[in-house]
């Protein structure tokens, strides 16, 4: 989902390439590449999943509680409950409900940011170690996705395979995989990595498409090149031992960019089966991931730092290869390229993809087989066009490679717009695509929130104190707060046989 200010949305509705327009639209090309960041990248399908997929092992142990009698939230607060009565936290579905939750809560944090493992390692009952988060964190997603399109595990990683090499990692008291024990970090996650990507590719374009009017230090005075902005660029800056690029039309800045994309695709758990599993942690993380990158360019720096020259599809290719190479990693197209031979080889992504292609989705389980038709059309074309994915900002401006037009360029950014963005007023809406019929579109769409809004319920039961707070107005005008309420709490009935204010709070409300 994209949100804009209503004057971005003014300037983008002008038919024509004033300042305003150029600047509103590198606005949303920069909300649009966190759409792709979250939906189309490896880490960030399986991390966007896990919070639908951490409902969905949740529903049976709430059900049962519910059966039992134990209506409370939050989930939270009956564990603490429950210890302060009998001194023994030995629920076991409230144990399982938030096992799961801490698990993939712990190494969602440590993804987005390493430093927060200073935090997480003060929970000393419910986090053990890492490698124990990474592995909750993906195999509850891909078994959530293998519900939806491939109980068999015919293709996807076969995580029940997993719990006992884990375990040997355990043993082998791997980095990562000990209680108490030091592991590799890095300086930064996801957070810093997403918005370099997202404002450097929009800088590009600007400083291209404005003929490269403005420095670098034209846009800092802007106060485009602030904070969490530049984060990770000028880690990169530090580690490689480069100075800063005066133009953003540069070698560097495209170097960046690769080493950003490489960093958030690994593709051992997700989408190709593991493959050295005391290795699981350093060869995911992005932040890790993108650390020994820089160290590996260092060594090398006047080699690197003028390699990306023609921002073509076999440069990527080349460079992509060599990196990885060096940190010991499959090359994000090779993840592509397993997803896009999932259409070719079996029978129920050919059914997903048709699906897709009609915007017309069978009921169950909508939002995750709609996420990840997504992915899996982006995998579709980033495997020809992987270029254009890295380095969009200087694409959607003209200057992509000779081979390769710019009308091309712009089907390829239109056909991947986020599913859904905010009208002037602040109503969100889905997008409608060209080839996908409006009336299909919208039926996903209210089916789509309606799997969300219970998802997020749920989420709430878990961890929120207090009553239920029904903050979705913002979802649509056309009905009032009670209206949208009522819609939320049925929806919450149909799931878990009980209407959300039969949950008793320990607030005495």
């Amino acid at each position: 989902m994209i949100r804009l200010h209503d004057d971005v949305h003014k300037a983008l509705a002008k038919d024509d390439m004033s300042s305003d327009r150029i600047l509103a639209f590198s606005t949303y090309m920069h909300e649009t590449i966190h759409w792709w960041q979250h939906v189309g990248s490896h880490l960030g399908f399986i991390t966007s999943i896990s919070h639908p997929a951490l409902a969905h092992v949740a529903h049976r142990h709430l059900n049962t509680l519910v059966k039992r009698n134990e209506k409370f939230k939050s989930i939270i607060e009956y564990d603490n409950y429950i210890y302060s009565q009998t001194g023994n936290p030995n629920n076991l579905e409230v144990n399982r409900i938030l096992n799961y939750y801490h698990d993939i809560r712990y190494a969602k944090a440590f993804i987005s940011d390493n430093t927060n493992i200073e935090i997480i390692s003060k929970d000393k009952r419910f986090f053990l170690h890492m490698g124990r988060c990474f592995h909750e964190l993906w195999s509850t997603s891909i078994y959530v996705l293998s519900v939806s399109i491939d109980p068999e595990f015919n293709f996807l990683p076969k995580i029940k395979d997993w719990s006992e090499k884990f375990r040997q990692a355990e043993k082998q008291q791997a980095p990562g995989f000990v209680t108490d024990s030091g592991m590799t970090i890095s300086e930064l996650g996801t957070t810093a990595i997403y918005e370099g990507q997202a404002r450097f590719n929009q800088l590009q374009y600007l400083s291209i498409a404005t003929g490269d009017k403005y420095s670098y230090d034209d846009f800092a005075e802007m106060g485009m090149l602030e904070g969490i902005y530049v984060e990770a660029f000028n880690l990169f800056l530090k580690y490689i031992g480069i100075d800063r690029p005066d133009n953003l039309n540069n070698s560097v800045i495209g170097l960046f960019l690769l080493v950003c994309d490489i960093a958030i695709n690994p593709v051992e758990g997700f989408p190709s089966d593991i493959m050295d599993y005391e290795s699981f942690i350093i060869c995911s993380d992005p932040g890790i991931r993108f650390t020994l990158l820089c160290s590996f360019i260092s060594k090398d720096k006047d080699k690197w730092t003028t390699a990306v020259q023609d921002y073509s599809r076999q440069e990527y290719i080349d460079l992509s290869e060599q990196l990885c190479e060096y940190i010991v990693c499959l090359p994000p197209l090779v993840g592509s390229a397993i997803v896009a031979d999932w259409a070719e080889e079996h029978t129920s992504i050919r059914d997903l993809l048709k699906e897709e292609s009609e915007m017309k989705f069978k009921p169950e389980n909508l939002s995750i087989r709609l996420f990840t038709a997504k992915y899996i059309r982006f995998q579709e074309d980033k495997i020809k066009y992987p270029n254009v994915f890295c380095w969009i900002g200087r694409s959607m401006t003209g200057k992509v490679h000779k081979d390769l037009d710019l009308s091309v360029v712009e089907k390829i950014f239109n056909r991947h717009q986020a599913l859904f963005i905010d009208v002037i007023g602040g109503e969100i809406r889905p997008t409608i695509f060209d080839d996908h019929h409006e009336e299909n579109t919208m039926e996903t769409f209210q089916t789509f929130y309606a799997f969300n809004t219970t998802y997020d319920m749920t989420f709430k039961w878990i961890t929120e104190k207090g009553p239920f707070k029904y903050d979705y107005h913002w979802l649509t005008t056309k009905y009032s707060d009670q209206e949208m309420k009522d819609w939320v709490r049925n929806h919450f009935k149909a799931t878990y046989s009980i209407f959300p204010e039969e949950l008793k709070t320990f607030d005495g409300k």
